[in-house]
């Protein structure tokens, strides 16, 4: 350790990040004390109290009496946090007196949010500490009726559309999917996506969605009764093109193995590169609950898919899923969701309520860097998740079930809200810019020397 600190003369100094930073021409202002605390103004409303030390980032060991904090982070104990805060930075080092941010954990008052296990496993609290979404991000669910008068739903939808039936009323009709005449809603399935998606938080209602303030098109293509073709499936990516989405959740499929039609495909490729000016949609299909082989030919096998798999609680792949080399990533079946007539299911499931993860946390993304294109994003949920421990992928890290992992809520945050240890600082979407931590071993090295009978719900 202290070789390290030896060799801190040798630190490249680093590019200040975009957040709020220090100013040596207009320093903070000492203007209170709390509970023993001096408290100083950074910026007109902000007043943090400062503890008696300095926060900085250095590849090696700044000071004696430094303790390491993980990473290239290091707090050093200082009589004047503020003075040598500016010193620091003087010299090329990103530093900041350590000051208390009063935090809280952000929970919800939604019912079923406890409920929502697969949330937990993706760890989201990390996520909407950050952001709950952003309202212009518009994901559009493809599936079978929807109620849009659901309390999670009511406030949340924009240009709903029923491709089934060509009126504007995507809503769950009496009797569809009862198995027998009935006058009762039946239908359930494209609400449970929706909610998945999108539920809104903190209204007492429901459960929590993964971009809880993301904005819904809904638009039902799902139904019973005369047959329809190939034109309800064209009019509903066209209606979603023209509603200018950034995500596609399709939690539906063909019954059998089918070769995907030229105009479909075409009209997919459309939908994945003209909306948001040419930045495109992200297109999340389902994989299938057929426990088979997905053919290279089939709808999910489109370059410009991103197809999920299925896998449980635990992580394992269900024994309902779909596999095959279109697979490009698992993501949980999330079992607890929404119901029509505002209430809730504890027993969704399917490929069907993993795809609407992947959606979910599409628009996530999207909120936070609005920027990005959807090959851009396809490629990086594919780039963030996590290869199973259960499986030894091919040589490309691919595998069947998994494809390139499970989908990683918290490898993505990381990378839009820590930056990589390029030894320098890089902007981040958020304004908000912190390290990676490499490890200590690794800066030592670095030193010394990565239709219902046509169309199936999913």
């Amino acid at each position: 350790m202290f070789l390290l600190w030896i060799l801190s003369t040798f630190a490249a100094p680093v590019a200040a990040p975009r957040g709020l930073s220090l100013d040596p021409a207009r320093p903070p202002v000492r203007v209170a004390e709390a509970d023993g605390l001096p408290v100083y103004r950074f910026l007109p409303g902000v007043e943090w109290q400062v503890l008696p030390a300095v926060v900085l980032r250095s590849a090696v060991m700044p000071a004696p009496e430094a303790r390491w904090l993980g990473g290239p982070y290091w707090r050093v104990a200082s009589s004047d946090p503020v003075g040598d805060a500016l010193a620091w930075r003087a010299e090329g080092y990103l530093a900041f007196p350590d000051v208390i941010l009063p935090k809280e954990v952000r929970e919800f008052d939604d019912p079923g949010y406890g409920g929502q296990w697969y949330l937990e496993k993706l760890e989201m609290s990390t996520l909407y500490a950050s952001s709950l979404g952003n309202s212009e991000v518009r994901v559009a669910v493809l599936d079978s009726g929807i109620d849009i008068a659901h309390p999670d739903l009511a406030s949340a939808y924009v240009d709903p559309y029923d491709a089934w039936s060509d009126d504007t009323d995507p809503s769950p009709n009496p009797g569809e999917y009862c198995g027998a005449p009935s006058g009762e809603i039946c239908d359930g399935h494209g609400t449970a996506v929706a909610g998945i998606v999108l539920a809104r938080a903190n209204n007492a209602e429901g459960v929590v969605g993964l971009c809880p303030q993301c904005t819904l098109v809904p638009i039902k293509m799902l139904g019973e009764g005369m047959g329809r073709g190939v034109s309800v499936d064209v009019a509903a990516f066209e209606h979603a093109i023209a509603a200018d989405v950034a995500v596609i959740n399709n939690s539906w499929g063909f019954i059998d193995p089918t070769p995907v039609p030229d105009l479909l495909a075409d009209v997919i490729h459309r939908a994945a590169t003209e909306p948001r000016a040419g930045l495109g949609a992200l297109v999340v299909f389902a994989a299938g609950n057929d426990d088979r082989e997905l053919g290279n030919d089939e709808m999910v096998a489109l370059p410009d898919v991103l197809c999920v798999s299925a896998s449980d609680s635990y992580g394992r792949p269900t024994n309902y899923t779909n596999y095959g080399d279109s697979v490009a990533i698992a993501a949980p079946s999330a079992t607890v969701s929404i119901a029509p007539g505002g209430a809730m299911t504890t027993t969704f499931g399917g490929t069907s309520a993993a795809a609407p993860v992947a959606s979910g946390l599409a628009g996530w993304a999207f909120s936070v860097q609005p920027d990005l294109s959807a090959a851009e994003l396809r490629q990086l949920l594919i780039d963030t998740a996590i290869p199973s421990p259960l499986v030894v992928p091919d040589e490309n890290g691919h595998d069947p079930y998994y494809g390139y992992g499970e989908l990683s809520a918290v490898a993505l945050w990381e990378h839009f809200f820590l930056v990589e240890d390029s030894g320098k600082e890089e902007p981040q979407a958020c304004g908000c810019s912190q390290g990676a931590a490499p490890g200590l071993l690794a800066v030592a090295a670095a030193m010394l020397a990565v239709g219902r009978r046509r169309r199936v719900r999913k």
